[in-house]
């Protein structure tokens, strides 16, 4: 259970919250400006592209720290390896994708890495196919701590619901409301309720 009540998986959770919501409302800015001919307004784009990059980075690392405690049964280990695996591969797709969208490379250098460096499916797809595989994760992750008491139903009821948002990116749809509003929503509470946890011992 260490892992799942550490004080840095918590604040990690916490700063992935914290980044989602500088982002959104980047773009919120961002939005204003466009609207409104406010050209000083731009640079607000591309920050919001840095910080989805940032968050899906962010998100794989803690997927990472949250292999559940399942090591006596192998089956279950190795799945949740592949789905960290699997998050890592969201994260650099959501990366490139936002990175691409934010100006930062160009529409050449994505097709060089798909082209030259193999990174077919990494490079083609977008940033909801890249959080769609992260949810992937998140979904298991929340019904094995419904099951296993890792944390509050309630607090894996929500997990899983953002995750199911998410997922729809994975279908081609957009999983926006996943990984812009309930998944920040749900790293919030997670951290919250890990740094409340440690502090009652």
């Amino acid at each position: 259970m260490e892992r799942f009540t550490s004080k840095s998986t918590g604040r990690l959770a916490l700063v992935i919250g914290g980044i989602s919501v500088l982002a959104l409302v980047s773009l919120i800015i961002f939005f204003i400006g466009y609207f409104n001919d406010l050209p000083a307004l731009g640079p607000f784009g591309p920050a919001n592209d840095v910080l989805g990059a940032l968050e899906a980075v962010l998100s794989a690392v803690l997927a990472s720290m949250l292999i559940p405690p399942l090591r006596k049964q192998p089956f279950w280990f190795v799945i949740f390896l592949l789905l960290v695996v699997a998050a890592w591969i969201g994260a650099l797709i959501v990366t490139i994708d936002s990175l691409e969208a934010g100006g930062i490379i160009s529409g050449v250098t994505r097709a060089n890495l798909r082209i030259n460096y193999g990174l077919g499916v990494i490079a083609r797809e977008n940033l909801h196919y890249g959080f769609g595989l992260i949810s992937v994760w998140l979904m298991v992750l929340n019904m094995v701590a419904f099951v296993k008491q890792f944390w509050t139903p309630t607090l894996a009821f929500f997990g899983l619901l953002a995750g199911m948002a998410m997922f729809i990116g994975l279908a081609g749809g957009r999983g926006a409301l996943g990984f812009v509003v309930l998944y920040p929503a749900w790293c919030i509470w997670l951290g919250r309720w890990i740094l409340k946890s440690e502090a009652a011992g």
